[in-house]
């Protein structure tokens, strides 16, 4: 908060109260919430980088939700940075070094292809992958690094490595959460 620092304690006192208060979160609001993501964002048959199960959406939800259930008594998780706060919740022992590591390469590989969806199509606003058997699909694996001389090889692969990141961002939140 900009302005008087004094004031700015106190909105960020109130704030950590609000967040990290007595009354925990309840999971299933979560859920909720996530099920109508899904079934308003996501368009059946298509794999929604952020909003699909296993993408962007579900490491945020799993992290944030942690930081709050566990901020109330370990301030250091407390951070608006979701790599920050995966690092503090290894750090302190909530979530495992190899669940931590899975889903810091889950995260980074998924805003990898994001970013190169951007400059596949020129645009920030789709994140639905192509089909897997287009040309589409084919030049974003080249265009994220999957190069080979076989260009369907390197799509392939790609594919392979799509599949699981995000399978095993789904068990995590699954484990965090319960199913959808």
């Amino acid at each position: 908060v900009a302005g008087d620092p004094g004031l700015g304690k106190r909105v960020e006192t109130h704030r950590d109260h609000y967040v990290y208060g007595s009354k925990p979160l309840d999971p299933n609001i979560v859920l909720d919430a996530r099920r109508q993501q899904l079934k308003q964002l996501v368009e059946r048959g298509t794999v929604n980088l952020k909003h699909s199960q296993g993408g962007i959406v579900d490491i945020e939800y799993a992290i944030q939700y942690l930081q709050i259930k566990h901020g109330s008594r370990l301030p250091i998780l407390r951070t608006p940075n979701t790599m920050q706060a995966l690092a503090a919740l290894v750090d302190c022992g909530i979530v495992t070094r190899q669940d931590g590591e899975a889903l810091r390469k889950a995260y980074f590989f998924i805003r990898m292809l994001i970013d190169g969806l951007r400059m596949v199509r020129g645009n920030a606003k789709d994140r639905v992958l192509p089909p897997v058997d287009s040309d589409e699909f084919i030049f974003l694996a080249r265009r994220v690094g999957y190069t080979t001389d076989d260009w369907q090889a390197g799509a392939r692969h790609l594919q392979t490595d799509i599949v699981q990141h995000m399978e095993l961002t789904k068990e995590f939140f699954e484990r965090t959460f319960g199913r959808l």
